[in-house]
């Protein structure tokens, strides 16, 4: 399995150029957090993620707001909230409110004396028309949560299935993403966008988000499951949750009763599950993740545990590919990320022991590896190479 590429636009149709990178949605405290839930796939568990860390969190003690920023409204649905149960939704928040605060508090709706929900209804897919000739639009999110952000301890985004403004909203106010990904077939297809999306906000604007990986839906019986986690870990490498979410009824269950797993059941895999991912997270304080995140500098291939490192700094590329002979010289087949933001492009390649040949491919240029004396030539002139041993 690869990740499939799809060309980012948003630069020019978003127009990133009114970003204020002074803006800061952090301000006033650096232990509340923003969290955007984002994978362009649809059913990969992404708000039932959402919904159940919101509930976990709430109920360790800890003040939530989880924003439902999908037009389908299923966040809003499955805590129970109908449409017509409240006056003011995301999308006004978005096109009318511009940063009035005490209209930003009245959308506000009460789940659960820790847990609180800004809805949306189907009217928000209509926002990106609404905002096309506005300025800044892609920072509406981010200015509408700065005056209430003191309120609480995890702001969540439950971001659209797609990669589009309200997405773009999303990544530009949070400062970490977590991408669901289910173990199946079409999990990892596609994601190539969404990645992109996140390298250009990294790398482009100076938004950095800290990326993790999380496995959803999984069933140990299935060898699909096992297939699409060693995947995982190798195109996210240590940017992946420990805590893995098992298929569980319970959680569909609680869904269609609008109702959080820690209300439904809390004697499930499922409760089990998203408690334990939620105290993972309390771990993952931006702090202490500074400390404990490995630096990883640019050097030639590298044998790991889980395959062999390929990486290479190109800190103002759009995009990188890895050509080589186990790829017949096909880039599009091995797309590299700048997970972290540091300029530093990285894949995990699974290769049998012997000699390769390769070179990167930075914004269509091909290049050798500066970071390998070692030259061979071949189709494309001289070549990097590459030797695994057993």
């Amino acid at each position: 399995m690869t990740f499939e590429n799809d060309c980012v636009i948003l630069p020019i149709k978003f127009g990133v150029q009114f970003v204020n990178k002074n803006f800061n949605p952090f301000k006033g405290g650096t232990e509340m957090r923003i969290i955007a839930i984002a994978n362009q796939k649809g059913g990969c568990g992404k708000t039932t993620t959402a919904i159940n860390i919101s509930a976990c969190l709430a109920q360790i003690g800890k003040k939530v707001l989880l924003i439902d920023v999908d037009p389908q409204a299923h966040a809003t649905l499955g805590l129970g909230i109908k449409p017509g149960d409240f006056d003011y939704s995301l999308y006004d928040i978005l096109t009318s409110f511009s940063g009035d605060l005490q209209a930003i508090k009245e959308s506000i709706l009460t789940i659960t004396p820790n847990l609180n929900l800004i809805p949306s209804e189907v009217i928000l897919s209509a926002a990106e028309q609404n905002l096309s000739q506005t300025k800044e639009r892609e920072l509406r999110l981010s200015k509408a949560i700065e005056p209430i952000a003191n309120d609480y301890d995890f702001i969540i985004l439950d971001c659209p299935p797609s990669v589009g403004l309200l997405t773009f909203n999303s990544l530009l106010a949070c400062k970490e993403a977590i991408i669901p990904i289910e173990s199946s077939f079409f999990s990892l297809h596609g994601l190539g966008k969404l990645m992109e999306t996140l390298n250009l906000i990294n790398r482009k604007i100076g938004h950095k988000i800290k990326v993790n990986a999380l496995a959803t839906i999984y069933d140990r019986r299935t060898k699909i499951s096992e297939e699409v986690m060693t995947e995982m870990k190798r195109c996210f490498q240590d940017h992946h949750f420990r805590t893995i979410i098992r298929v569980n009824v319970k959680l569909k269950e609680a869904a269609s009763y609008g109702q959080a797993i820690t209300e439904y059941c809390q004697k499930c895999s499922g409760y089990y599950d998203y408690m334990d991912l939620s105290r993972e997270i309390l771990t993952l304080e931006a702090a202490k993740a500074d400390e404990v995140k490995k630096k990883i500098v640019a050097r030639p291939p590298r044998k790991l545990e889980s395959g062999v490192l390929f990486s290479v700094f190109s800190p103002e590329a759009s995009n990188v590919y890895l050509a080589a002979d186990f790829n017949e010289w096909k880039p599009e087949r091995e797309p590299l990320f700048d997970i972290e933001g540091n300029g530093v492009w990285q894949r995990i390649v699974n290769l049998k022991p012997g000699r390769y040949q390769y070179k990167y491919v930075v914004d269509g240029k091909w290049i050798k590896d500066p970071a390998n004396p070692r030259l061979l030539n071949g189709p494309f002139g001289e070549n990097s190479i590459c030797e695994i041993d057993n």
